[in-house]
C-alpha cells in the first residue's frame, strides 16, 4: 500500500532517504543533469523563507521511500500557483506511485485555494515531450506546454577565446559573495527589471519585485550554498545598464551555474551582454575548484541571448519545458470526526463497507449540516453513531483534505477535521438503529491495540492511510499545538 506524508526536513534519516529518491529520479536517463545537491536542499528547506514555502513530501511503500515530491508555493507573488516537482525511482514507475504524490498535491492546493499547478521537465536532447515519461504522464494529467527553453552546457575549465569588440561607454563592476551595500539598491532594481523581461511563454506568472531587504535576506540564504559571482554594467555618469550572475555551489564537485543576464533595453546593441559574459567567466576561473560543466538556460524565442550562449560555445543538451494546468476550485464536504482512545490507548474504529467491495476502517463521526461548526457536528456523529458525548475543548488534531472521486456524492472530495476524545472503554451503542448505520455503509466497530494499528496489513485500509504515523507521534508527543495538514 502507498502512502504519502510530508516529511520533517530536520529528521536526518527522513530527508536523507526523500533527498536520495528525489535525485535518483530527477537524474535517470540523463547525461548532465544538473540536481540540487543533497546539502544545498537541506540548507533550503531548513531554513526559514520569508518569500517562499517548500514542502518535501514522500511516498512510502511500508518503510520504503519509492517517490518523491517538492511542493513550492510563493508568499509574495503568484498567490493563485503552485509548483510541484514529482520523481519516482525508475525501476516503481507504473505503480501508481506518481498518482499517490499528484493527489497529496491537489489536496495541499486545494487547501491553501491555489488552482493552478506549474511543473518544469528536463527533456534531453532526441526526446519529446511525446515520448518523455514525465511529459507523458503531465500530459494524462491535464498539463500543457506553456514555455521552452534551451538548456545549455559548456565545458570547464573556460579555456576558449572569444573576440570581443572594445566597449565604450560603459563601465563593469565585479563581486564575489554579498553585493556591496552600496551597489544593493541598484541590483535589487535590476533583479526586479530580469523578472519585467524575462521571457516566460503562456505561464501564470506575476514578477517578483525585489526590495533590497528582501535580495540581502535571499543572498544570506543563498549564501549557505553557493558563491555568488556578480558582474554589473553601468554607464559612466553610473545609471545601471545591466548584470549578470554566477552560483558556484559550495558542495558540488561537478556543475556551476549561470543564472541572469540581464542589459536593459535602451542599453542593448552595444554588446553588452557579451562582455557581462566574459568578465563573469574571467571571475569564475578565480574562484572554480573541481566543476566540469557551466550550465545556463535561454528561452527558445531569446534570439539575441542564443546568438551569445552560441558565441560563448554553449550546446544544447536538454530542453527545458515548463507546464501548466488550472483546475477549477474543488466542492469538498466538511466532516468532524473523532479519534476516540480508551485509558489503554485504544482506538475504536467503525468499518465502513461499499458496493465495490473495499472496506475501510475509520474514525467515528460525518457530515457538517448546514449552520453547524465543527464541534456541534462532532457532537451530534457521536451521539448519533456511538453513543458518548465529545468534550467541547476536544484537540483538534489533524485536518484532512482528499480530492478524489468517490469520497462524497456530489462533491469533488472530503475535508475531516479530527479531535481527540479520551473515555473509558465502552461498548458504542448511539441512537442509530443496525439498518441506518447500515444504510450509512457501516457495518460494526472494533477497538484496536496501537500494536495492532502499527501492524495492519490490510486488505482492509486503515483511514487516514498514514493512521499508524499519526498515532505514533501522538502516543509520542501528545496533541499538537495546530491541526497536523494530512490527505488521503
Amino acid at each position: 500500500m502507498i502512502t504519502v506524508r510530508e516529511i520533517d526536513p530536520h529528521d536526518v534519516a527522513a530527508f536523507d532517504a526523500w533527498y536520495d529518491v528525489l535525485r535518483a529520479g530527477a537524474v535517470a536517463d540523463r547525461e548532465v543533469p544538473l540536481v540540487f545537491t543533497h546539502d544545498a536542499t537541506a540548507n533550503s528547506l531548513r531554513t526559514d523563507n520569508p518569500i517562499k514555502t517548500r514542502l518535501p513530501v514522500a511516498a512510502y511503500d511500508g518503510e520504503r521511500v519509492v517517490g518523491a515530491m517538492l511542493f513550492e508555493y510563493n508568499l509574495k507573488n503568484d498567490l493563485d500557483a503552485v509548483m510541484v516537482e514529482i520523481d519516482v525511482l525508475p525501476a516503481e514507475r507504473r505503480r501508481g506511485i506518481g498518482t499517490a504524490l499528484w493527489g497529496w498535491a491537489r489536496s495541499k492546493a486545494a487547501s491553501l485555494g491555489r488552482t493552478i499547478y506549474q511543473i518544469e521537465l528536463a527533456i534531453p536532447e532526441g526526446l519529446t515531450p511525446d515520448t518523455w515519461p514525465g511529459s507523458v504522464f503531465a500530459t494524462k494529467l491535464g498539463f500543457v506546454v506553456e514555455h521552452v527553453e534551451d538548456h545549455l552546457v559548456v565545458p570547464l575549465p573556460y579555456e576558449r577565446s572569444v573576440e570581443l569588440e572594445p566597449l565604450e561607454g560603459y563601465e563593469l563592476i565585479s563581486w564575489a559573495g554579498p553585493c556591496p551595500e552600496e551597489y544593493l539598491p541598484v541590483y535589487a532594481d535590476l533583479r526586479s527589471a530580469m523578472a519585467r523581461d524575462v521571457p516566460t511563454g503562456g505561464m501564470t506568472r506575476e514578477p517578483k519585485l525585489w526590495t533590497a531587504d528582501e535580495l540581502r535576506t535571499l543572498e544570506e540564504r543563498t549564501a549557505k550554498s553557493y558563491q555568488a559571482l556578480v558582474v554589473l554594467a553601468r554607464t559612466l555618469d553610473g545609471r545601471p545598464a545591466g548584470y549578470t550572475v554566477i552560483y558556484l555551489p559550495l558542495t558540488d564537485p561537478d556543475n556551476v551555474q549561470q543564472l541572469d543576464t540581464l542589459v536593459l533595453r535602451d542599453d542593448r546593441g552595444h554588446n553588452l551582454g557579451a562582455h557581462l559574459k566574459a568578465a563573469n567567466l574571467d571571475q569564475l576561473a578565480k574562484h572554480l575548484t573541481t566543476q566540469k560543466w557551466l550550465h545556463t538556460w535561454t528561452a527558445e524565442t531569446n534570439g539575441a541571448m542564443q546568438k551569445v550562449n552560441a558565441r560563448f560555445g554553449f550546446v544544447a543538451r536538454e530542453k527545458n519545458v515548463e507546464y501548466e494546468l488550472e483546475l477549477p476550485a474543488p466542492t469538498l464536504r466538511p466532516a468532524a470526526r473523532a479519534v476516540v482512545l480508551d485509558p489503554e490507548d485504544r482506538i475504536l474504529l467503525l468499518r465502513f463497507e461499499f458496493a465495490d467491495g473495499h472496506a475501510v476502517w475509520a474514525a467515528p463521526g460525518g457530515g457538517v449540516e448546514v449552520g453547524e461548526s465543527l464541534p456541534q457536528a462532532l457532537t451530534r456523529e457521536l451521539a448519533e453513531e456511538i453513543g458518548i458525548v465529545p468534550p467541547a475543548d476536544a484537540p483538534h488534531l489533524w485536518h484532512q483534505v482528499t480530492v478524489a472521486d468517490g469520497h462524497a456524492a456530489g462533491f469533488d472530495g472530503v475535508t475531516n477535521d479530527y479531535f481527540l476524545v479520551r473515555t473509558d472503554a465502552f461498548t458504542p451503542a448511539g441512537s442509530m438503529s443496525v439498518e441506518e448505520m447500515l444504510a450509512e455503509n457501516v457495518h460494526g466497530h472494533r477497538w484496536w491495540t496501537f500494536e495492532e494499528i502499527q501492524n495492519h496489513q490490510g486488505p482492509e485500509f486503515l483511514s487516514p492511510r498514514t493512521l499508524p504515523l499519526l498515532l505514533a507521534r501522538l502516543r509520542d508527543d501528545g496533541p499538537p499545538p495546530e491541526p497536523v495538514f494530512i490527505s488521503l
